[in-house]
């Protein structure tokens, strides 16, 4: 009969397990205790990171905020009528000590820099640049730079152009702007025009581009205000041409006077030759080769439509004594690259009368400045400027051209300059002249 082993005396079997429990319980703390020390630092990692974040976002509002004070000049320099008060433009200098700032809610104190230097291209403006700088928490230096170019704009223009207009603004009779005034409109596609009331040729205009689309021979005795749809509709797509016209003014008086011309006008005509003009030479991407802080320009030969493409042009000398308005259709024989409007150019010159530099010649000037401030003035002679601006030569025009005007002067006299424009006196155009002939 096998023999029964003793049974385990409970009290040795209580003892055992409570010695593991203990150990398992301390392993436990242990482990515990390390994950609270990584917690710990963690949440300080967080906290750093969180209040490091509110400060560059706060670093950035100052260094807007002091941009936006940057911008917020009234006048470009101290002057008559200017309040000492003011802000000026021309206050926009480096900051010789820091400005220190402390924020109501914020831990830390902000030390903001300005650096100002002026535009690598020579233009009108300087760069600004505005460091903000502060220590954080653990004593690390941080900072933010926020860069910016102010231009020198008197902030008269700027009020003119963010003035709302009291009504909707619109071309003239809801066409182009370029076709002319007198010009009727058929229907909402195209109008009718007449260069001159004693010829019958009538212009067709396409309302939306300005283009001639179409040329008339119609009775000069029939009004185009009678015109209908009807009557243009077997000639109003058998041509493309672009219109160029203005106003032409003498002046006999020593000096000339470009602001009101006082002579009365005589016969003369119009046409176009061919010349030369400048533009700007690019690299690769596009960009203006530059030498000496300057832009490299080459000299391009225009040649002026001739043959089948010569331009029809007319005007009223014979009527009209005061002044002589012109219009010329001129016929692009440059087809251009593909999907793009064809392009012409050319000199426009005025013929049929002595053009000299005595006292019983004429001299041709031409009303042009930089009107929209682009940099135009880049050649001594201004032929850098677009071809609405009425430069000598125009280079590849793809478009009508209004507004292209002449003033005649005595040829021993020079052609007259007019101050630049200055609303704040009262100066609101520039009536600038610049020599064309000889």
């Amino acid at each position: 009969m096998p023999k029964r082993l003793p049974a385990p005396s409970p009290r040795l079997s209580l003892a055992s397990q409570r010695g593991v429990t203990l150990i398992e319980a301390l392993v436990a703390l242990l482990v515990m205790s390390f994950g609270m020390l990584a917690l710990v630092g963690l949440m300080s990692n967080l906290r750093f990171g969180a209040e490091l974040a509110k400060q560059r976002s706060e670093a950035m509002r100052i260094a807007r905020a002091e941009i936006a004070r940057l911008r917020d000049f009234s006048a470009l320099a101290a002057g008559p009528g200017v309040p000492a008060t003011a802000r000026l433009y021309s206050d926009i200098t480096d900051q010789t000590d820091p400005e220190l700032q402390s924020p109501p809610d914020s831990n830390t104190t902000y030390a903001v820099w300005r650096r100002v230097g002026n535009l690598a291209t020579g233009g009108q403006g300087v760069t600004v640049r505005v460091n903000v700088s502060w220590t954080d928490r653990t004593g690390g230096a941080q900072f933010v730079n926020l860069d910016t170019v102010i231009a020198s704009v008197d902030p008269v223009f700027s009020a003119v152009v963010t003035r709302a207009p009291p009504s909707p603004v619109i071309q003239p009779s809801g066409r182009h702007a370029a076709i002319p005034p007198g010009a009727t409109r058929l229907d909402k596609d195209v109008s009718a025009f007449r260069p001159s009331d004693l010829g019958s040729t009538v212009w067709v205009f396409n309302n939306l581009s300005g283009v001639i689309v179409g040329k008339c021979s119609i009775p000069a005795g029939t009004p185009v205000s009678t015109l209908t749809t009807a009557d243009v509709d077997s000639c109003r797509n058998n041509t493309v041409g672009y219109l160029l016209s203005g106003v032409i003014r003498f002046s006999n008086t020593n000096p000339p006077n470009p602001t009101a011309p006082e002579a009365n006008g005589f016969a003369l005509g119009l046409g176009l030759v061919n010349g030369t003009y400048l533009l700007p030479r690019l690299n690769p991407q596009g960009a203006p080769v530059m030498s000496g802080g300057n832009i490299v320009l080459d000299s391009v030969a225009a040649t002026a439509p001739s043959g089948v493409n010569l331009p029809d042009c007319f005007n009223d000398s014979a009527s009209s004594p005061a002044f002589v308005s012109y219009y010329c259709i001129v016929y692009p024989p440059d087809a251009g690259a593909a999907g793009s409007r064809p392009t012409w150019s050319g000199k426009l010159v005025l013929t049929g009368f002595a053009i000299g530099t005595g006292a019983s010649d004429y001299r041709v000037c031409r009303y042009s400045a930089d009107y929209n401030g682009s940099g135009g003035g880049f050649t001594a002679d201004l032929r850098g400027l677009e071809n609405e601006e009425h430069p000598a030569v125009y280079a590849k025009v793809a478009g009508s051209l209004t507004r292209q005007n002449f003033l005649v002067v005595r040829g021993n006299l020079a052609c007259p300059t007019a101050p630049a424009v200055d609303p704040a006196h009262g100066v609101f155009a520039d009536y600038s002249t610049i020599q064309l002939q000889p």
